[in-house]
């Protein structure tokens, strides 16, 4: 065996990893809008019947709204990672493959949450899927990191402290947001709803080389 060890014997192009990446979170986003559903209205022309058709809707929109931002943040880090690295390798792509996993699965614990939005046990799923997404985001951009940075244009110590700073960001909290739901499901809202607020500025920002 070589000393680099055999997931990174098989060295990949990173284009052909982006674009694979790329069709999946596309089908992930549209699969979780087509669990969009028009609410059966007896009378339209009742307000009262409008409201409580749209107030029956809301969890639906509430997780569809969070899902569907939770994954185009996690598609724009996964390109800025890519563009942060110089090529990919066997255990890159397995580790991207493992993040995938998550992030196809996620329309189930969204269809889940929506349906039952009161039950501690499918608001829970929701969250253990967001931390297990975003934990294999973090492993990918650490593994990336520190095998592949482009460090002519970034500092490597400064991203090595970012990526561990990250595993206590998203991970962390969605964990901690997931068992919260048994003690109180708004708790959990509350927190999936602006735990991506963390995600939204660059991963590489003030550690580019001038």
């Amino acid at each position: 065996m070589e000393k680099n060890g055999i997931f990174k014997q098989w060295q990949f192009t990173k284009g052909r990893v982006e674009a694979f990446s790329d069709a999946v979170f596309a089908i992930v986003m549209t699969l979780l809008v087509l669990d969009l559903k028009v609410p059966h209205i007896e009378h339209p022309g009742d307000m009262q019947e409008i409201k409580a058709a749209l107030v029956g809707v809301a969890p639906l929109l509430f997780s569809w709204a969070v899902s569907f931002f939770f994954v185009a943040l996690i598609w724009v880090h996964h390109h800025n990672i890519m563009n942060m690295s110089t090529k990919s390798d066997y255990g890159a792509i397995w580790i991207n493959i493992i993040m995938l996993f998550f992030i196809c699965l996620l329309p189930f614990p969204t269809a889940l949450m929506a349906e039952y939005p009161s039950y501690p046990l499918f608001v829970m799923l929701w969250g253990l899927t967001f931390s297990a997404s975003t934990f294999s985001l973090t492993w990918f951009y650490y593994y990336n990191v520190k095998n592949y940075l482009d460090e002519g244009r970034y500092d490597k110590k400064s991203v090595i402290k970012n990526v561990r700073l990250s595993i206590f960001a998203g991970p962390t909290i969605y964990l901690a947001a997931a068992f919260l739901a048994w003690a109180s499901v708004y708790i959990s809202f509350v927190l999936y709803a602006f735990t991506p607020l963390l995600y939204i500025l660059p991963l590489d920002k003030e550690r580019r080389k001038e």
